[in-house]
């Protein structure tokens, strides 16, 4: 009997200029033991009628999505084959094509063998903000959107903060008067940062006017 293998999805969207509308929704079911096949299927909420797909294997925070070799597809459902069976963690990226110059925002899906931090990120862009330890979630980070400066209070003593952009890469790790970190030479856009203290670590997202 065919051993499928439902992958836990998880969701974001990462930020561009362009005004073609990025897809959502992304589903998948692998079936890596057997066929070594993934189908995607998402929602278009454009115009859109391609798209392009790319694969990162043994995604982590930090991975880069590739700038070439993205996979073309005419279709949605679409099934992408030849996928190695030597990762248990793949990411999956889908953005419209509205035209030869034109191109959405990449949305993105992980599957459940990535690791915690890389479930962390997703799951921190897909929403506001995640905390692995909720019980504790007394941190607050003002203002955002910010300018300049973003100011951290939190109940316990706070050990590092690391921020990342939308893809993944590290901009700037702090480990003194980290109640206060300096933002205006970063450029514009959506960054996360991942706030550590004691046992806890807290991921919340800000925006860079």
């Amino acid at each position: 009997m065919k051993k499928i293998i439902t992958l836990a999805i998880l969701l974001t969207t990462f930020v561009s200029n362009s005004q073609c509308s990025a897809p959502s929704n992304v589903n998948l079911i692998n079936n890596i033991a057997f066929l070594n096949t993934v189908e995607l299927s998402w929602t278009e909420n454009g115009t859109a009628t391609s798209w392009e797909i790319a694969v990162v294997p043994d995604f982590n925070v930090g991975s880069i999505i590739p700038t070439t070799g993205w996979i073309a597809a005419t279709s949605n459902p679409f099934i992408i084959t030849g996928i190695p069976s030597s990762f248990d963690c793949y990411a999956f990226f889908v953005r419209s094509a509205c035209s030869s110059t034109d191109v959405s925002s990449w949305t993105g899906a992980s599957s459940l063998g990535c690791s915690i931090a890389a479930y962390n990120w997703f799951l921190t862009l897909s929403n506001d903000n995640f905390v692995t330890n909720l019980e504790n979630n007394k941190l607050q980070i003002y203002p955002n959107p910010a300018k300049n400066i973003i100011q951290i209070k939190n109940n316990s003593e706070i050990e590092k903060i690391t921020i990342f952009d939308y893809l993944g890469k590290e901009i700037l790790t702090q480990t003194q008067n980290i109640n206060e970190v300096i933002v205006e030479n970063l450029s514009k856009g959506i960054y996360l940062i991942e706030i550590h203290s004691e046992n806890e670590k807290v991921y919340k997202k800000f925006i860079k006017e």
